[in-house]
């Protein structure tokens, strides 16, 4: 089950450090040996202390709350935390150094908890696991994968719901982040906790990871942006406000989009007069390729770029990784639509302007 937990550990954040102390009193262990805590995700040392007649305080700098090892040297095993800004004391005995008490840390408790949740599903999850490994790829092992990320997901909704207080929780949740299929489920999960557990490094990667994730998505206003026109004058997305407006990036390069480009033709065509538009957004490179483009498929509306291929700026903000893609937008700004191809784009208007 240690794998499990291990599955949550995620790069390094740096913020203000914060004071931290663990003294020590366990029987057995040797003069002289050397503890120190490490970072789990690098193995760098953080602080050190040399044991004395089983005694030792170990005091050092934190960057951030999350799991640590506290290590004693010639001994083989090591001890795994979660500490924080606390004072923690340890105590029991050399020849099991992996289940020495802990007191002090209600973070290493509320930790302790959701592993206690996660060995409770041991039984399950253990064999399940087993399966997708002998599965071969295809819809059964997709099956087995979603109903292993489901049961992970549940547990750490009894945890919230358990401990919405604890800022193990947006650890938690930072490490989950993918298993969530729908970005809403994981913001709606993420506000049931109180203030005082929104707080430190993994709140804030949550809040900008789910703040990110509303760009684009159905529903959610669209993103402005101003870039420039094929004359090289700004032309911004909130100049179209009032009109049905499809986002459409494209560039002259890309097969899929010149194929398509006939369909968006006939359907500006048909609905250009009934308060439709389209702005395209280029990832073109070359001026005179992007021009030529245009020309030859007859797109008569609006083009923008900054010919900055995959580096483009609207691209980038509406995080863009394959063309061609595209947005319908509203006439008060809202995403209604998304990636709609051939007879789905002018059925979508028909049922829309007619």
């Amino acid at each position: 089950m240690k794998q499990l937990i291990f599955l949550l550990l995620f790069p390094v954040f740096v913020t203000a450090q914060t004071d931290f102390s663990i003294t020590g009193n366990i029987k057995g262990l040797k003069d002289s040996t050397l503890i120190s805590v490490t970072n789990v995700s690098d193995g760098k040392e953080l602080a050190k202390a040399y044991a004395k007649n089983g005694l030792f305080v170990v005091k050092g700098k934190l960057e951030y709350e999350s799991i640590y090892k506290i290590n004693f040297s010639g001994y083989k095993d090591a001890l795994t935390v979660f500490i924080g800004n606390e004072k923690i004391s340890l105590t029991g005995n050399a020849t099991a150094l992996q289940k020495l008490t802990i007191a002090g840390s209600k973070l290493e408790n509320d930790f302790l908890y959701y592993q206690h949740l996660l060995e409770l599903q041991k039984p399950t999850l253990e064999p399940l696991a087993a399966k997708i490994n002998t599965t071969p790829q295809g819809a059964s092992k997709d099956s087995l994968i979603q109903l292993y990320k489901n049961i992970l997901v549940e547990q750490v909704k009894r945890f919230v719901k358990d401990k919405s207080t604890s800022r193990v929780a947006p650890f938690i949740l930072v490490g989950l982040t993918n298993f969530f299929d729908n970005p809403t489920d994981l913001e709606r999960l993420y506000n049931e906790l109180k203030p005082e557990a929104k707080k430190g490094v993994y709140a804030e990667y949550l809040e900008k990871r789910i703040n990110s994730t509303k760009i684009g998505a159905i529903g959610s206003q669209a993103a402005d942006f101003t870039q420039n026109d094929t004359a090289n004058l700004p032309v911004s997305l909130s100049s179209f406000r009032g009109k049905y407006v499809l986002i459409d990036f494209w560039a002259s390069w890309c097969k899929p989009c010149r194929m398509e480009n006939p369909n968006v033709v006939a359907v500006y065509q048909l609905f250009k007069q009934k308060n439709f538009t389209v702005l395209s957004v280029s990832l073109d490179q070359q001026k005179e390729n992007w021009l030529k483009a245009i020309a030859d498929d007859k797109l008569e509306w609006t083009h923008v770029s900054d010919l900055q291929y995959w580096n483009n700026a609207v691209a980038q903000l509406y995080m863009i990784e394959s063309i061609p893609q595209n947005f319908l937008i509203d006439p008060n700004g809202k995403i209604i639509a998304k990636n709609l191809r051939g007879e789905e784009l002018a059925v979508k208007l028909k049922e829309l302007l007619n």
